[in-house]
This record gives C-alpha cells, structure tokens and sequence, in this order.
C-alpha cells in the first residue's frame, strides 16, 4: 500500500474560469453524447471520449449514487490521450434515466447487470475491456462480474462504499425493508442514513465542484423506501460477491471519505479473490477522487493500471 501527498486545490483540467459556477458542460467537456440501448430497447444517454488516435482499450465507467456520466470527466479526458474510448453510463433508476418515476425508486441489479451487458457490447471497437466503477458503481460493477454479465480484462474500484463508516442500525434497517413492503414510493434523502442531514456531505475540498453538486440538474431528490432497502440488499451482497471477483483488480479509497474509514476500504480489499491486486491509499482526499487534492496522481495512477501489459 502507498500513500501518497496532496497537491494544491484547484479546478484541475476544468477551464479556468472566473465569477462563474462550473456547469454539466463543463463536466462534461470533450465528450461527445450518445445514446446506449438498454435491456429493454430503452435508449439511455451516455458520454464517450473518443480516443486520440488508434483505439486500443475500451473503458466503461460506471457512476455512484446520485450521479451520472459527467462525473468521469477528468477520467475519460485523461483516458481518451492515452489510447481508451471511454464511455460513461447513466444507470437506470438515477437523475438521468429517461423514465422520470424510476429515478430514486428502481434499484434491481439483475436489471443492471442486463443493461451493462448491452452497453460493453455496443463499443464500435473490439479492443479489450476494462471497467471502472465510482463508489456505488464499484458495487454494480462487481456484482455484474460475479454474475458474469461483464468480463473485463481488467477492473478499477474508486471509493467503493460496500459498509458505512457507522452502521445503520438494524432496528432502522428492519424499519426500512418493513416499510418497503408497504409504503415502497415513499421518499426520503439517503444522506440522513449516512450523516444525520438531508445536505451534501463534504465530498472532495474543491468548493467549486461542491457548488456544482448542489445545483447538478441529474440530482435526485429524495430515495423511495424500495430504492433504499434493496441498495442495503446490494451493499450486503458486495461482500459474498468479492469472492468471485477474480479479474485483475485496483482498488482506490480515500482517507478523508465521509461514507466509509480506510481500515473498512482495507479490509474490504483483503476480501476480493483476485490474484492481481493493487490497493491505493490517499489519506488527504475526500469521496470523489479525481475531483480533489490528488486528482493528478490518481489520474495516472488509474492509467497507469488500465493500459500496461495490455495491447
């Protein structure tokens, strides 16, 4: 394990701007959208960095909850300069889903891991395939390769958060499958299972990016009683489902994330099967990595692991 020192704050590759918020054009530059069909035929949006020259690895990135494809931004621009198309998804149930009443209500990963299918299928290039799951989307990712709906060459897990960093007590999880089966559309906001408020937790220590998150336009507002015991469901299963992860794997956590501590994140690490395994400590970031302090190193660290020994 190596730990490695912070840079200075700043706005990373995002333009240098001034008296003016961020906006999803500026998460989103550089790349070009395209719609992916899911299981269903359901076109669903999604963001691809063509590479710079010769295709020769495609990259699938997989969001977190509440997120979207712009999140991978620095990612795929990144990525896209050193030989990947990186196509970023929007996940069925999520601010972008083009289904309004699945979002904050649909988690069924079996549906995920259909739709996920399709979407590595579509790639126009037959390069290999590598996966790259953002905190929850390192859950649906890992989930899907233990079902054998992706097989990637090889896989990235940035912050994944399979135990909170305090439990939820199991009064409040039977109160919640409980009331799932009665009440399943009612509505409430995830963060107050996680920090005791309804705001955004400190997610990296960029307040720009921070001003963005609050005001991003996929944001779901609130998470129904179905969503949110079936995510503890997912949460729950992460675990078993590590022993069948045997794809060479990176695992990145932060030192400063709110969600889960770094002895979780190691311990967690320690259970996955794979026989290739690197795990990266940055004990000064927060949750999203390639949004704060150590977004240069993790952006080639990530590289770095993606495209050696790989043709």
């Amino acid at each position: 394990m190596r730990s490695v020192l912070p840079r200075a704050r700043g706005r990373g590759d995002y333009p240098l701007v001034t008296k003016r918020r961020l906006t999803i054009d500026d998460a989103e530059r550089g790349a070009r959208r395209v719609a992916l069909e899911g299981a269903d035929g359901t076109p669903f949006p999604a963001l691809e960095w063509e590479s710079v020259g010769e295709t020769k690895i495609n990259v699938l990135c997989i969001h977190g909850l509440g997120g979207a494809a712009a999140d991978f931004g620095p990612l795929g621009r990144h990525l896209s300069q050193n030989g990947c198309r990186v196509r970023a998804v929007n996940l069925r149930g999520q601010g972008n889903d083009p289904e309004p009443e699945r979002r904050g209500h649909f988690l069924d990963p079996a549906g995920w891991r259909d739709d996920l299918e399709e979407f590595a299928d579509s790639f126009p290039d037959k390069a290999p395939l590598v996966v790259v799951g953002e905190s929850m989307g390192s859950l649906v990712a890992i989930d899907s390769i233990a079902h054998g709906a992706l097989r990637p060459e090889r896989l990235v897990l940035a912050a994944p958060v399979p135990e909170l960093r305090a439990p939820v007590p199991g009064w409040a999880v039977t109160l919640v499958r409980s009331g799932a089966k009665i009440f399943p559309r009612l509505r409430f906001g995830p963060m107050r299972f996680v920090h005791g408020k309804t705001s955004i937790p400190r997610l990296t220590s960029d307040d720009d990016y921070m001003e963005y998150l609050r005001n991003i336009p996929h944001r779901v507002g609130g998470y129904t009683l179905e969503f949110l015991a079936n995510f503890n469901g997912l949460m729950s299963d992460t675990h078993h489902h590590a022993a069948h992860v045997q794809v060479p794997t990176l695992m990145l956590s932060a030192g400063r994330d709110v969600f889960i501590r770094a002895g979780q994140s190691r311990a967690f690490f320690e259970k996955l099967a794979a026989a290739e395994k690197e795990y990266e400590l940055y004990p000064d970031s927060h949750h999203l990595l390639w949004h704060d302090v150590n977004r240069d190193e993790v952006l080639d660290r990530i590289t770095r692991w993606i495209t050696e020994d790989l043709p």
